[in-house]
């Protein structure tokens, strides 16, 4: 019996994926390309997309990583950017959007459950043999970003659990006993705790490493990090309370991706009605741009309906002399 016969199902694997990471060593980061790339999608914050790019450029190019490529800390007011900026990274890197794994953390608030969940079951335990949510799709791909939302409402014992992951780059399931491997993700985690705070404890800073001091202070101090959290965190970035202008853009682009849901091209939108879904956001600003896309949908989703139906593939929405919404469409070619 030849040795490649007697290698089992996980040693295999392990063989591929060492193969693919040797593989994806070729693939160099083109930082400008990157830049641009982030800044098509997050409105806002460049100073922090050109650092971002730098940082995870130098550590892509490591031939050897003993974790993550950066773990970083996304801070800030609800709204800004955070997650996007995760989802714009991930579709960069690894080719797609669905390559992020995502983790609401008020989820993982419960010491067992929110352990495992994420890394399965013990053995002899229902469930055992599906494995967790985290480790076993980094079992069938490595190469992802790896994103903790609000991660300051998770119990310390999935802190516990990152400081292995960000640490040594790797986490083992609790039922198969298999390790993950983390070495070739980003992990990113957000948190708007102490936003008001940090942006009051940072303001007249223009020093990097003071603003940074002066917030990871705040944050272990509070209560809200522990020390060797922030201690494995390659950077920490505080994203500014977006402008209106600013949130403007957001909008359009917001409306374009709608349409495209439904196989619609947005041509043209007019100032007018972009104002008037801002005028309405400003209302329920505490939710931030997520309130902002569901007041979209509310007032675009049928139009787009509407056209594709009518065998349309193109829309511009201009204002009627009351103030309404004009849908023109344009037919199929």
């Amino acid at each position: 019996m030849s040795d490649l016969s007697k290698m089992t199902d996980w040693e295999k694997l392990q063989g591929m994926l060492k193969k693919s990471d040797s593989e994806s060593k070729r693939f160099s980061v083109d930082e400008q390309k990157l830049i641009d790339h982030l800044k098509s999608r997050v409105k806002g914050q460049d100073e922090i997309i050109h650092d971002v790019a730098r940082l995870v450029r130098l550590s892509w190019m490591k031939d050897k990583r003993t974790r993550p490529v950066c773990n970083l800390l996304f801070l800030g007011p609800t709204g800004t950017g955070k997650t996007e900026l995760a989802k714009a990274l991930c579709e960069y890197l690894f080719g797609e959007e669905s390559a992020l794994l995502r983790f609401d953390c008020s989820e993982l608030a419960s010491a067992e459950m929110g352990k495992t969940r994420l890394t399965g079951s013990s053995t002899g335990y229902v469930g055992s043999e599906q494995g967790g949510q985290l480790t076993r799709p980094m079992f069938a791909n490595p190469k992802r970003v790896v994103l903790f939302d609000e991660i300051e409402k998770a119990h310390p014992i999935i802190f516990d659990l990152l400081l292995q992951v960000m640490g040594e780059g790797r986490l083992t399931e609790q039922g198969s006993g298999k390790t993950a491997d983390f070495t070739q993700a980003v992990i990113v985690m957000t948190s708007n705790a102490l936003a008001e705070s940090m942006g009051k404890a940072v303001q007249g800073l223009t020093d990097y490493a003071r603003v940074m001091n002066a917030i990871k202070t705040l944050l272990a101090e509070s209560g809200t990090f522990r020390p060797e959290i922030l201690g494995r965190v390659d950077k920490v970035y505080l994203f500014k309370p977006l402008a209106g202008m600013q949130v403007a853009e957001i909008a359009l682009l917001k409306l374009g991706k709608l349409g495209q849901e439904y196989g619609i091209e947005t041509k043209f939108v007019a100032p007018e009605l972009i104002i008037q879904a801002l005028e309405a956001n400003i209302r329920v600003s505490k939710f931030g741009i997520r309130e902002l896309e569901r007041i979209l949908f509310d007032r675009y989703a049928n139009y787009f309906v509407e056209a594709r139906d009518a065998g349309a593939k193109v829309v511009a929405f201009e204002v009627a002399e009351d103030g309404t919404i004009v849908c023109n469409r344009e037919p199929t070619r």
